[in-house]
């Protein structure tokens, strides 16, 4: 109980029941002097010092709560037409950070989905990691964004879609779990290594490998990347896939912006025929007057199977977007995809997204 508090309650017990037992005068001189007495109270509490358990917890730290609303309502042609209402990644997160030493700092981020488009469910994990960054470069364990998908397909992943972007999307990583990545920057090159160690499955060691590295300069990328993965059914190893790939993506000065993205798979099988395949992703934007932008792109997917089981598709999307403040974006998307062995799949989508963030520093 605070100091306030017990001063009130004590002094509304002092003053007796019965108004015949004390004046009006006496009443207010009363009444004046525990106003006097709460101010005094009120400056003491302000200038004291927060605990010093609390100081050290607290210093030096940064913490940023933020979120993504992306509802959508979708007229889907997948053989049957439907109408749905769909959700575009929305997400809520949370990032921390505090500074121990001169240039190294604690980091953590947790970031999970919300699922409009299934009653609003909450909790599935997309980040979540801690780490150090430091002069010497940042080091983080969890479920993070991988390497390939850091250097090379967030550059093409500019559309309105869960499945942005969609030559990548079908058989490459957009996070991982139990994962060691270490990030090196020394402008205008960005290094990174990670490996992934699963001890619930796979080998007893490291399960997957990615590397690669990054050039940023006014404007212009070129990112490329390598991962190789063993591959098991039931602890049992099948084989392993070797992923290369590479972007490049440049802002123009008048606000156009384009990026072209290509990898390369190798299948290798213990019993299998091996074979090979690839994805491709292009995306541009173009800033149509005012807090406008039209968006164009084409993808496609190739995994070398020669049979009717080949998932094999390409195709092209039309967005349309209006900043409509700098937070709150609505668009209109149209998609093609064309299928080799299945029907062809048509999505036009309207759909807003509203961002936040709040931010403390202490």
């Amino acid at each position: 109980m605070s100091k306030i508090t017990l001063f009130v309650i004590v002094s509304m017990l002092q003053i007796p029941l019965q108004a015949n037992a004390q004046t009006t005068t006496e009443e207010s001189e009363r009444l004046q002097q525990l106003e006097q007495r709460v101010k005094e109270l009120e400056q003491q509490a302000k200038a004291e010092p927060a605990s010093p358990s609390l100081q050290s917890s607290l210093q030096d730290s940064r913490f940023i709560l933020y979120g993504s609303l992306r509802p959508t309502l979708e007229y889907q042609d997948k053989g049957e037409d439907v109408w749905d209402i769909g959700d575009a990644l929305s997400r809520l997160g949370v990032k921390a950070e505090t500074e121990f030493a001169s240039g190294w700092r604690a980091i953590a981020q947790g970031e999970w989905k919300i699922r409009l488009d299934d009653n609003g469910r909450f909790g599935e994990a997309r980040l979540a990691f801690a780490g150090i960054d430091s002069p010497y470069g940042k080091l983080t364990f969890g479920r993070q964004r991988p390497v390939q998908y850091t250097l090379v397909a967030e550059y093409v992943d500019i559309f309105n879609n869960a499945n942005s972007p969609f030559g990548y999307n079908q058989e490459s990583p957009f996070f991982v779990d139990n994962a060691l990545i270490y990030e090196l920057n020394i402008k205008p090159i960005t290094l990174m290594a990670s490996a992934i160690f699963d001890g619930n499955s796979g080998g007893s060691g490291t399960d997957v490998i990615n590397v690669g590295a990054g050039f940023n300069q006014s404007g212009f990328h070129v990112g490329i990347a390598y991962l190789q993965q063993d591959t098991y059914v039931n602890d049992i190893m099948t084989g392993e896939e070797q992923l290369a790939g590479g972007v490049i993506s440049y802002e123009f000065s008048n606000g156009i912006y384009a990026a072209v993205g290509y990898q390369h798979k190798d299948y290798e099988f213990e019993t299998a025929v091996n074979r090979t395949g690839n994805t491709f992703d292009s995306a541009i934007a173009i800033p149509v007057a005012k807090a406008y932008k039209l968006k164009l792109g084409y993808f496609r997917f190739e995994d070398g199977i020669e049979d009717t089981s080949s998932q094999n598709y390409d195709g092209y999307n039309l967005t349309l977007e209006w900043q409509a403040a700098t937070n709150v974006r609505m668009h209109l998307e149209y998609l093609q995809q064309n299928n080799d062995q299945r029907e062809d799949d048509t999505i036009i989508a309207l759909g807003i997204r509203y961002d936040f963030d709040l931010n403390w520093q202490l």
